[in-house]
């Protein structure tokens, strides 16, 4: 605090004894200070509402109302209570001390004063309530944006569920006149428009699908279901549904499940179909030739211990209620397709993220399939990973706890 600054700083003295408000007025003038006195607590009170100063120096030992009470309720005025205070005090025992902090003391300082010292320790205590001043106004600030982006996001999730349902009712009726429709005589032509309306319109709900899914992420709305499922069958089915696309392509579709693998796993079935599904879609949509593999097995054989009986992630405790045994189950999906840059694997799982933006063009797609397949798989307890190579074709695989089936 310098008094070339535009604004010249205030500091209130209250002593009283006249010498050392005198000697105390002296070394904050000749550093730049405009300084206000009074004589007791009371009066001090009156004067600081009047000039609000930046600084008060405030001595113990005065009749009528001493420095412990009037610090005291300087803190308890609006103005006074971020008011650096600086208690003067010939009492240099620890209970003094700790009673002036007590009663809201920034610092003290002793008896005789020093006049360096005074000013040094003023000018120090004023900059630190300054400081302390901004960073809490920063906070205030900071906790006002982050509770705007949370409405925000609170919003947007909500009109996105609301919307995704909204579309949802009709295009499913659509779905289901077209369904009633094929099964009614047709000539060709009508038939193959009512191909064109049944995948146009089985794709956009699976795009309506996904942003429904993301937007219960976004809110934490999204629960895990538990039944008792049988892995073998549901990986034969999945398979089976992109064996007719697969074969149009030329490209082999196969299904390898471990012998270790239990047939009988509890957990949420229809969100393991559903990552499945999205990853063998990817999987079709970018093989031209060669093969796609679908593979399970388990990291450790049943019996073994599982690290994570051990360290069972909270969030699957949560939702299953349960912490008994559990089997790692690694599933897999291998292909020969086209291959994802190095760099693009460290972005896909990102939401609205495609590795390549021509392949939005080409192929189609929202780009929120592999962030929904992650978060799916974190929410189940696991990882899920990618391997590529450009050209070669890729491996996505993940990892998920599950417990077998108690027979």
């Amino acid at each position: 605090m310098t008094p070339d600054q535009q604004h010249t700083p205030l500091a209130l003295i209250v002593d009283d004894d006249a010498v050392n408000r005198l000697m105390a007025r002296a070394a904050l003038e000749s550093a730049g200070w405009s300084v206000e006195e009074a004589e007791n607590g009371r009066e001090a009170l009156a004067v600081f509402q009047q000039v609000h100063p930046d600084v008060v120096l405030l001595d113990i030992m005065m009749p009528e109302m001493d420095g412990f009470a009037a610090c005291a309720a300087l803190r308890k005025l609006s103005e006074g209570e971020h008011t650096p205070v600086l208690i003067m005090t010939g009492l240099d025992d620890y209970d003094s001390i700790t009673k002036a902090y007590d009663a809201g003391a920034t610092d003290f300082l002793t008896k005789p004063l020093n006049g360096l010292l005074l000013t040094h320790r003023v000018r120090y205590i004023v900059r630190s309530s300054r400081t302390l001043q901004e960073l809490r106004s920063s906070q205030a600030s900071l906790a006002q944006a982050r509770d705007a982006a949370l409405e925000g996001t609170r919003l947007k999730s909500e009109f996105l569920g609301t919307v995704s349902h909204e579309i949802r009712t009709p295009m499913n009726g659509i779905l289901g006149m077209t369904e009633l429709l094929q099964d009614t005589s047709l000539t060709p032509e009508q038939r193959d428009y009512a191909d064109t309306i049944r995948t146009s319109g089985e794709a956009l709900l699976l795009i309506v699908n996904d942003i429904l899914d993301f937007s219960k992420f976004d809110s934490g709305n999204l629960q895990l279901e538990e039944v008792d499922f049988d892995v073998n069958r549901l990986l034969v089915d999945i398979v089976g549904l992109f064996q007719e696309r697969a074969r149009g392509k030329g490209v082999k579709l196969s299904c390898l499940i471990q012998a270790q693998v239990p047939t009988w796993l509890h957990g949420d079935s229809g969100r393991l179909r559903q990552i499945l599904n999205n990853l063998l879609s990817n999987a079709v949509k970018f093989t031209e030739c060669g093969e796609i593999v679908v593979r399970a097995d388990v990291e450790e054989k049943p019996g073994k211990h599982n690290p994570l009986d051990s360290e069972l992630p909270a969030r699957l405790t949560r939702v299953t209620g349960r912490t008994g045994h559990l089997v790692s189950v690694r599933f897999s999906v291998s292909d020969t397709g086209i291959g994802i840059a190095k760099e693009a694997c460290a972005r896909i799982f990102q939401p609205f993220v495609q590795a390549d933006g021509s392949t939005t063009r080409i192929h189609g797609g929202t780009g929120l399939g592999l962030a929904i397949c992650q978060q799916l798989v974190e929410l189940m307890g696991g990882s899920i990973s990618v391997d590529s190579t450009p050209g070669r074709g890729s491996v996505f695989q993940f990892t998920v706890p599950f417990e077998p089936k108690t027979e």
